[in-house]
This record gives C-alpha cells, sequence and structure tokens, in this order.
C-alpha cells in the first residue's frame, strides 16, 4: 500500500522524511509518533500545504460543481395493514408482528453477501435486480389469500432488500466528496420519507375504490409496478463509474477521479480484497457504531411501520387514519433534507445526529404523558417522531463511511450497519403489540428510553474523536481538520498520525 510520492513534497531519492512513507508499508509497526518534517519545511509551521502537495488535485471549483451538477442530474406494508389486509388473510394475534420480523430474517442472513456481490460484479447489474426484485414480490403480494402466502412473499422481499439499501449508499460514496455526501444519501432517504406520505394519499384514494380488488391488493400493485418500471429505468439512467460516464468528457471524468482521491472515498476502481473488506471486524468504532445504528432503528421501524397504528389511537376511520398520516412523512422529509444540507455545510455528524434522535425521544415522551383525547398535542408528536426517526440514517451513513478510506472496508461498514439499523424493526415489531392499543404508552416508554441511550453514546463517541483530532494535532504541531489530509494518503486509516476523523 505505498503512497504515490508526486502527492507529497519529498525528494525522490531521500529517506523517509514523513510517517506517512512508514506507516503505509509497515502497517504491522503501526504507532502514533510525531511525523518528521519535509524536506524544506519548518516543524512549527502548522499550514498543511506546506507537508502535502494539492497541486496534484489540481482542479477549479467551477469544475467541481459542474461535474457534481451532472452527477446529480443523471444521478409501505403499514398502510396496507390498515386497509383490511390482516383481517382479508385471517392473520393470527399480532400476525402482523410476525410477517415484519419475517422480513428481516433473511435480511439479516443476506445483507452482508449482497453488498459484497455488488463490490465484485459492480452496481450496475444489482442495484437494478434488487429494485425489479422486490417490485415483482409485491405484485405477487397482491394475489396472496392466505397469512402463508404473505409471509412467503415477505421473506423474498427481505432477501432483495438487503442489497438494495446498502449497495445504493456505497454507491453513493464513491462518486461524492465527504462534505458532500449526506445531501445525496438525504435524496435517497427522502424518497422512503416520501413514499410514506404519498402511500397514504394512495391509500386513502384506493380505499375508497369501488372494485373487486380490495384496497390492499391495489396498494401493492401500484407499489410493485412503480418499482418495477423505476428498476428499468435505472439500469439505463444511472452512471456506473466517473471513468465510463458518457455524459463525462475526458477533463470531467479526471475532475470526478481527482475530487474523490482528495476527499472522497480515497479509491478509484479498485479490485476487491476479501482481507480488506471484513478487517473492520477488528475495529472497535465498528460496535460503537452499531450500538447507536440498532438504537436509532428502532424509532426509525416504528415511524416506518407502525405510524397508522399510533394515529389510529385518535380513532379515526380508516380512510382518515392514512389521510393522517401524509403530513407528518412530508414534515419528517424537509427535516431530513434540512439537517443533511446543514451537516454537509458544516461537515459535522455526531450532533446532528443526536439533534435529530432528540426529537424522536421528545415526541415518544409527549404521547406517554398526554391523554388519547388529546388530539392536537398527540398529533404533535407524531411530527417530531416521523421528524426525528426519519432523519437519522442520513447522517449516520454519511458518517462513517467519511471515516473509511478503504472501499472493501466501507463496503463492508456499509452492509453491517445497515443491517444493524434495520434490526431495531425486531425490537419494535415485538413491543407495538396489539394488547397495548390503541395508547401503546409501554411500547413508547421503551422507545423513548432507547433514543436517549443513543443520543448519550452518540455525544460521548464524537467528543472522544474531538479529543483524538486535538491530541494528534498537539503531537504535530499543526492544526488540521478532517478536510486538511487528501483522503488517497490515508488509507491506513487512525493507523496514520495525519489522519483526522470527520466529527
Amino acid at each position: 500500500m505505498s503512497l504515490h510520492r508526486r502527492h507529497l513534497n519529498v525528494e525522490p531519492d531521500s529517506e523517509p522524511s514523513s510517517s506517512l512513507d512508514v506507516y503505509d508499508e509497515h502497517p504491522q509497526n503501526l504507532r502514533y509518533e510525531t511525523p518528521r518534517t519535509l524536506v524544506g519545511t519548518p516543524a512549527e509551521d502548522s499550514k498543511v500545504e506546506d507537508k502535502y502537495d494539492f497541486s496534484a488535485y489540481a482542479y477549479t471549483e467551477e469544475e467541481s460543481r459542474a461535474v457534481v451538477r451532472k452527477l446529480d442530474w443523471h444521478n409501505n406494508i403499514s398502510n396496507a395493514k390498515s386497509g383490511g389486509m390482516t383481517e382479508d388473510l385471517r392473520f393470527p394475534q399480532d400476525g402482523y408482528r410476525t410477517l415484519l420480523c419475517i422480513f428481516f430474517i433473511p435480511f439479516t442472513i443476506g445483507v452482508v453477501p449482497m453488498v459484497m456481490l455488488t463490490r465484485r460484479v459492480g452496481p450496475r447489474y444489482t442495484i437494478p435486480g434488487y429494485m425489479l426484485g422486490w417490485g415483482i414480490m409485491a405484485v405477487l403480494g397482491a394475489a396472496c389469500t392466505n397469512f402463508g402466502g404473505a409471509v412467503a412473499v415477505r421473506f423474498v422481499q427481505g432477501i432483495f432488500q438487503a442489497g438494495f439499501s446498502p449497495s445504493l449508499i456505497y454507491y453513493l460514496t464513491t462518486f461524492y466528496s465527504r462534505g458532500e455526501l449526506a445531501k445525496r444519501i438525504g435524496v435517497f432517504y427522502s424518497t422512503n420519507a416520501l413514499s410514506g406520505a404519498f402511500g397514504g394519499l394512495i391509500a386513502y384514494g384506493v380505499f375508497q375504490l369501488d372494485s373487486k380488488l380490495k384496497g390492499w391488493q391495489i396498494l401493492l400493485l401500484i407499489e410493485g409496478a412503480l418499482t418495477v418500471g423505476w428498476a428499468e429505468l435505472t439500469a439505463f439512467m444511472l452512471p456506473w463509474s466517473s471513468s465510463t460516464a458518457a455524459f463525462l468528457n475526458p477533463r470531467e471524468k479526471e475532475v470526478a477521479r481527482l475530487r474523490v482521491l482528495k476527499d472522497g472515498s480515497g479509491t478509484v476502481d479498485a479490485k476487491f480484497d476479501v482481507n480488506a473488506f471484513f478487517a473492520p471486524l477488528r475495529d472497535w468504532k465498528l460496535y460503537t457504531y452499531a450500538i447507536i445504528g440498532l438504537l436509532y432503528g428502532i424509532a426509525t421501524s416504528v415511524a416506518d411501520s407502525f405510524m397508522t397504528q399510533i394515529v389510529s389511537r385518535f380513532g379515526y376511520s380508516v380512510v382518515k387514519t392514512n389521510l393522517f398520516t401524509v403530513a407528518p412523512f412530508a414534515f419528517g422529509t424537509l427535516m431530513m433534507i434540512t439537517t443533511a444540507w446543514s451537516s454537509d455545510y458544516f461537515r459535522e455528524r455526531g450532533f446532528h445526529l443526536a439533534n435529530a434522535i432528540s426529537l424522536a425521544f421528545i415526541g415518544c415522551i409527549i404521547l406517554v404523558l398526554v391523554p388519547v383525547s388529546n388530539h392536537a398535542v398527540g398529533y404533535f408528536a407524531v411530527f417530531l417522531i416521523t421528524g426525528g426517526a426519519q432523519t437519522p440514517s442520513v447522517i449516520f451513513h454519511s458518517w462513517h463511511p467519511s471515516n473509511e478510506a478503504n472501499e472493501d472496508a466501507r463496503a463492508f461498514k456499509v452492509a453491517v450497519l445497515t443491517f444493524v439499523a434495520n434490526s431495531g424493526g425486531f425490537v419494535s415489531a415485538n413491543i407495538f403489540l396489539d394488547k397495548w392499543s390503541p395508547a401503546y404508552r409501554i411500547p413508547l416508554i421503551i422507545v423513548a428510553a432507547t433514543q436517549g441511550l443513543a443520543i448519550s453514546i452518540i455525544v460521548a463517541f464524537r467528543l472522544w474523536m474531538r479529543y483524538d483530532n486535538r491530541r494528534r494535532n498537539i503531537a504535530q504541531s499543526v492544526n488540521w481538520t478532517s478536510k486538511d489530509v487528501p483522503t488517497e494518503a490515508l488509507k491506513a486509516g487512525p493507523m496514520n498520525p495525519s489522519f483526522r476523523h470527520f466529527v
């Protein structure tokens, strides 16, 4: 894992004058030391430009913006339950909980191998394939005549969804800089929040149709058909790498490559390395991220799968219940995009993540404390839960990739942490039981407690990163942040003294 000397201000025939050379060449001997001064550079000089040659990344801001504009340009079952699905298919007691749990079993088993497949063969084939499979199973779900059929369909759907979300997140990390990532992941996740809003509107309409088909069957047919259609468009529209993007000219392809080497993935079109893929298992920070993901994922799954049940506490009809889920999901989308923009602008993740989760925490506390009859305050709390539960995934999946320069390790982290975050669905599915309706106070207390714990861990983790950055700056007599060192030079990660955490 040698470092190209053209990126550093070092004489070619001299002894290694920076710890970067030593640390990249001999990872088994990695240790923190104050790096020796580069040739001709005063030790007390704190300008990062004197230690790294940024001329290797020669492109203008206007060129960068032009490439991003081109990349940007090219680049739900809860409603069915409320519409009589559980009655028509003769679900057993808490059968809806069973259906949700079944979905997460293949997700648990399949997420890592499905993302490994994407890393090996490329997203050109897997992303449209996963979408197509999910859409076909949704259409087949409309043909189910009993509970067993619904379970089988959801199981297969779980396999396809296991690969889709993490593969798409990994895909985005290969195109955008770390300071642009949250907004782009936010656009992806906002479609999920918007699908909740439009799903409620569609449900509101189809549940009033006079048809031989049940409302939930029409809903699944619409969702499945739309997904199949988008899968076909995706196969032709999305660029699969900057080096092969037909809409970029040769100079723009070079700018796209330099951008990710300077402040992005740190690698371009690297070959798959299975050892590097599983290397994060030896990193304690992976498990810290995993705990955070599991905790916030409980609230996210509540918003995704149980929002209509929470709104039903107000005693409205099925039609009105679905209609009243629209505005909270729309608010969640706005909250998500706004937070993602702010997180990128300030190049900060930890506090943005904690702030978002605090909304879900407060919303749950309000629903626990106010009586079911207080519709106004209760509905306000629903907005807080949706905004606070929909947003964290965007910031979380922008945080951990921004601290990983190895392409294979980053793909593994995205896979594992997507699975862990979605595993929160196991918890929510087993606490939102029918016996607690309509107030669901016990489940809401549990959700609030998990979100409070998540906030505490996130803040502590973020403060540790800041402390470690300051410790490294003191040791090297510099004042660097995450944007001051080219990510191409940091494949050794935190073992390299020049590494700075993206906090």
